[in-house]
């Protein structure tokens, strides 16, 4: 189309949208007043004249705007983020080129912020709805499998007691002593692969819909770290319990617990696997009419710009494929549900995460 800066500013200057128009070298040469205000710029003037990268100083951006002044394209359009007043908002750009006294770029932007937050719902929707089938054929697996190992670990249980009496009447004190040692490490590796298996049958299920019931606090984090306690040794990483009431119980959905521990705990191995001083550490404190979870590992804190984001959905700190960015965001609904809060205790000096459950919601659930 022909049309003159004039003509162009006269019938861009009252539509609804905002829109700006600049030419080749990236200078502004004029704006509506739509555009000046979502800018926060008193007057066109102000800005006519000015570098692009005054108003847009985002390098990616910038690049798109001046790959396309150099194409032969007509029009581009492409998804783009700014930070406005502390908010992200999500913008559509439409460029299109204008033949006139010089060249000019008409730049126009529609906010979809409102669409992009649906689509995202929707996509954790979908990895929730993937995510709890996965979760119910995980629990089908684990209780038929969980019965068969069971059932095995029951015949070599009771040989063991066979052969431990055996020893006592037919073995010489002598010997009796180290067999009695080799059975005993027999023993005390069924018991432990039981409790992987209780673990994975607790672990592998949708528990959403399960009642409040009074649990040992004891028994979540045993549970919790007989599925995790391999994997922090292969990184050699020491974990550390900090003694609590062996008596202190809570109302919650077990298994549900047990998830937030686990990912809080994996999402420590991840972060001080690659640091010198690898450490996490659990605390566990009765507060009265609460208890409080503390996961504290050697990490040295979260950045302020990235620690309001971890809760997010589909936000990650760690690279492509090693993690959903659903993690927090799902232990959080979680605690939520059980009417507790989480969050990142900052006034650490090492990085620390938290979270806190009233104790006696089986009454009022």
């Amino acid at each position: 189309m022909t049309i003159s800066q004039s003509e162009a500013q006269v019938a861009l200057a009252c539509l609804p949208i905002p829109v700006c128009w600049f030419n080749e070298d990236l200078n502004f040469m004029g704006a509506n007043r739509k555009f000046l205000q979502i800018f926060s710029l008193n007057k066109e003037e102000q800005l006519i004249g000015m570098p692009f990268t005054q108003v847009f100083d985002s390098y990616g951006f910038i690049s798109i705007l001046s790959s396309f002044a150099k194409t032969t394209e007509a029009t581009h359009e492409f998804h783009h983020s700014l930070l406005q007043n502390r908010k992200l908002i999500h913008y559509k750009f439409n460029l299109q080129k204008c033949t006139s006294e010089g060249r000019l770029i008409l730049l126009t932007l529609e906010d979809v912020t409102p669409l992009f937050e649906k689509n995202q719902e929707i996509e954790a929707l979908k990895v929730k709805t993937e995510q709890s089938s996965r979760m119910a054929i995980l629990g089908e697996m684990t209780s038929g499998i969980g019965h068969e190992i069971n059932g095995s670990l029951t015949v070599i249980l009771a040989q063991t007691d066979f052969l431990k009496n055996l020893i006592t009447k037919n073995v010489s004190p002598e010997l009796k002593a180290d067999f009695d040692l080799r059975l005993e490490k027999i023993v005390s590796t069924c018991r432990r692969i039981e409790n992987i298996v209780r673990g994975l049958r607790v672990y592998g299920r949708d528990a959403s819909m399960d009642p409040f019931q009074s649990t040992l606090v004891s028994d979540l984090i045993c549970d919790s770290l007989e599925l995790c306690a391999d994997r922090l040794k292969d990184n050699q990483i020491k974990l550390i319990v900090d003694d609590f009431d062996p008596s202190l119980e809570i109302d919650c959905r077990p298994a549900q617990i047990s998830q937030i521990l686990l990912n809080l705990i994996g999402n420590s191995k991840d972060a001080v696997s690659t640091l010198d001083e690898r450490w996490i550490r659990l605390q566990v404190k009765d507060l009265g009419d609460t208890i409080r979870f503390a996961l504290v590992d050697s990490g040295k804190g979260i950045p302020e710009g990235i620690s309001s984001k971890l809760t997010e959905s589909f936000f990650t700190t760690k690279e492509n494929g090693k993690g959903t960015g659903l993690g927090l965001s799902i232990s959080k609904k979680i605690v939520e549900s059980h009417l507790g809060q989480l969050y990142i205790d900052k006034s650490s000096p090492n990085t620390k995460f938290v979270f806190e459950l009233p104790k006696g919601l089986a009454a009022i659930a």
